[in-house]
């Protein structure tokens, strides 16, 4: 496990591309570059940071207002990532051992905000209603004018957005999920800085966005971290005692995502916080006082505060309530759900019984399936074939958008699901 989720799981496509192309995943958090030999649909190499972008803001809303209060905030922004990917492609191309003027083609995949600040567009009108992108893309663009170097007729293909909060990323994740291929309904999941979902089958598609915040990335925690060595990824009991696993067996410094929700769950069913999240006094070898307020002891170092409880909270309720609205959208129940894709790092590797337990997703879900990094395998199914670039339109085509800010149904399942 790592920071940065960059395992692909590709259904079987066939290229229709000969040479080298580079597959971008540009998340809020994270950045992939997959470098690939089309014609022999083969990996030569996978560079993975994290997004500099985070030093103007954590998370999308942020980002939008830094280019509000900055007149330059824009063109600051477009620089920053554009020099990240001069820099990964390059380290990509040194790594595979060609040179980067090789790579004719190229498709860069992100949120509809990341795709925006990408092309030099202002995100201004995605914070604020009616949330209308100046474009949705779905188009081909020369890299060069993108800013990156590449080969000299190199082209970018830029996926289509659904709306202002479901991005293009969402659009290759559907698409490595075959969802317009199965007349199942199946849910997507991509739970992040935002969480978007997405309900639908070969007729239908509907999709929302919820602001579940950092919490789950480690951010707003206070002992809170990435998946990296030495971060606390997997918590459960043993003959009464708790233990704490570490990714890489190393000294534990911090809890990431997936150990956060064990140790949550694991709170819970011991007692040590009660229905409302407040943390009782039921494990006293365990709990001591910090700053102020109760926090429960998961290792020496490692611990969760009360004000950390709450930020679980909220960004689990957050997830919990956009399901529940979509599914009443679409007039369907939860046992109408036939399987359930996770995408990305942190649901790639969180505790199913875990996020059941604490309500982050509902209990009559079956069939859950992770699948990595959904939205970087769909950049490369779409590198590798132009025909999944006009499947992601016909996706994007079919799909309506339910929007949660006012909706009175979605309001009420957040504040449920603020219970545990």
């Amino acid at each position: 496990m790592s920071a940065i989720m960059t395992q692909l799981m590709l259904p079987d496509i066939k290229s229709d591309k000969r040479g080298y192309g580079a597959a971008v995943d540009i998340g809020t958090t994270t950045v992939v570059v997959y470098l690939y030999d089309m014609g022999a649909q083969e990996c030569l190499a996978v560079v993975s940071r994290m997004n500099d972008q985070t030093q103007y803001g954590l998370d999308v809303i942020s980002r939008i207002q830094y280019c509000n209060e900055h007149g330059d905030g824009v063109q600051i922004l477009q620089r920053t990532i554009v020099s990240q990917l001069n820099d990964m492609i390059g380290a990509a191309s040194e790594k595979a051992g060609i040179a980067r003027e090789r790579i004719s083609h190229s498709v860069i995949t992100g949120n509809t905000t990341m795709l925006h600040l990408l092309s030099g567009l202002s995100p201004h009108s995605l914070g604020e209603l009616p949330f209308r992108p100046l474009s949705r893309f779905g188009e081909s663009v020369p890299l060069s004018r993108l800013g990156i170097i590449a080969g000299e007729q190199a082209m970018c293909y830029l996926p289509p957005c659904m709306s202002a909060f479901v991005g293009s990323d969402i659009s290759c994740a559907l698409l490595c999920a075959g969802f317009l291929e199965r007349k199942e309904t199946g849910l997507l999941l991509d739970i992040g800085t935002n969480g978007e979902v997405v309900i639908g089958n070969d007729t239908f598609v509907y999709s929302t966005s919820t602001a579940a915040g950092p919490a789950f990335e480690g951010a707003h925690i206070r002992c809170g971290m990435a998946g990296v060595e030495g971060a606390v990824n997997r918590v459960y009991e043993a003959q009464g005692r708790l233990v704490a696993e570490v990714i890489g067996d190393a000294e534990a410094k911090g809890i990431c995502g997936s150990g956060l929700l064990d140790a949550t769950a694991l709170m819970r069913r011991w007692g040590v916080i009660d229905e409302t999240g407040k943390i009782t006094g039921k494990r006293a070898d365990l709990q001591f006082e910090f700053e102020g307020q109760p926090a429960f002891r998961i290792t020496d170092d490692v611990f969760l505060t009360q004000q950390d409880v709450r930020e679980i909270q909220m960004a689990k309720a957050a997830i919990a309530a956009g399901i529940l609205t979509l599914l009443h959208s679409a007039g369907l129940r939860e046992a109408d759900i036939a399987r359930t894709y996770i995408a990305g790092g942190f649901g790639n590797y969180m505790n199913r019984e875990s996020a059941r337990e604490i309500g982050l997703l509902p209990a009559g879900f079956r069939n859950i399936t992770g699948i990595g990094n959904a939205a970087g395998a769909g950049a490369v199914m779409a590198l590798l074939n132009d025909g999944c670039q006009q499947e992601m339109q016909r996706i994007c085509a079919r799909s309506r958008h339910i929007e949660l800010g006012h909706n009175p149904y979605f309001m009420e399942k957040y504040m449920g699901g603020m219970f545990f």
